[in-house]
């Protein structure tokens, strides 16, 4: 996936510009969305949904609901058929569908870096992130989901005040 201009150039010329922000970043951006490539926003929902909307400026893309995909039309019901329905959405968030419907044999990060091969992905992690670990719900629940994390990124959300100020912090998972 080719990273895209997303705004009109300052001096009004209609030429295209990255976002300020960008050049402080553009490696590990471009990293995300290299094939093979999983990424989880993790902490707030809201901030989290800022930080898949400002890399969806630059990827050209908007984030898409998995909950939305797998309900629109006939529902889905295999792995197989919701990875046809998101194909050319690299940017993902409302996983919690995924962690409630569970087809036996595939695991949430499994469908996440099966889901990659085509492109990077970036997903909002519905649970949380700590250290190399994500989870989701609590022990004991059906829909409980621990995940140990490696070889991906994680995007942390940051409080920012001015447009060349990076929306995200990024930790790479060895």
């Amino acid at each position: 996936m080719e990273l895209r201009a997303t705004a009109t150039g300052a001096d009004g010329d209609g030429a295209p510009s990255r976002p300020l922000w960008l050049g402080q970043v553009s490696g590990e951006v471009e990293g995300l969305a290299r094939r093979a490539s999983v990424g989880l926003v993790a902490g707030d929902r809201a901030e989290g949904l800022v930080v898949l909307r400002e890399l969806g400026l630059v990827f050209g893309v908007a984030p898409v609901s998995v909950t939305e995909a797998m309900l629109s039309g006939d529902p889905v019901c295999r792995w197989d058929d919701l990875a046809a329905r998101l194909a050319g959405c690299p940017l993902l968030f409302d996983l919690e569908a995924l962690c409630w419907h569970r087809e036996p044999g595939l695991d949430l990060l499994r469908f996440l870096r099966l889901h990659a091969r085509a492109h990077g992905v970036v997903a909002l992690w519905p649970g949380r992130v700590k250290e190399s670990l994500a989870t989701f719900s609590a022990p004991g629940r059906r829909d409980y989901v621990r995940i140990a994390l490696a070889d991906m990124s994680v995007l942390r959300p940051v409080q920012t005040r001015f447009p060349d100020e990076v929306p995200f912090e990024i930790e790479r998972i060895p």
